[in-house]
């Protein structure tokens, strides 16, 4: 990997504080977070981009499940 001087990288996605950034001749996606910044090879981002998807999905599911369960248990309540 070159260093980061060195790397010409494009924006993906995002604006500041929370942003992707990607170097073509490195193949290196780097994710900005605030103060965080993580450097991935582009296989091991599309694994953590997958991944990232999975994990919305069931926290989807899991809030609708967990607000069902509460609408449930307050209906069984009234008189």
């Amino acid at each position: 990997m070159k260093t980061v001087n060195n790397c010409r990288r494009v924006v993906l996605a995002g604006s500041d504080g929370c942003k992707v950034l990607y170097c073509e001749e490195c193949n290196v996606a780097e994710v900005e977070v605030g103060a965080l910044s993580l450097r991935l090879e582009a296989h091991a981002f599309n694994s953590l981009a997958e991944m990232m998807q999975e994990a919305v999905a069931r926290l989807a599911v899991y809030s609708a499940a967990k607000s069902q369960s509460q609408f449930t248990t307050s209906v069984k309540n009234v008189h």
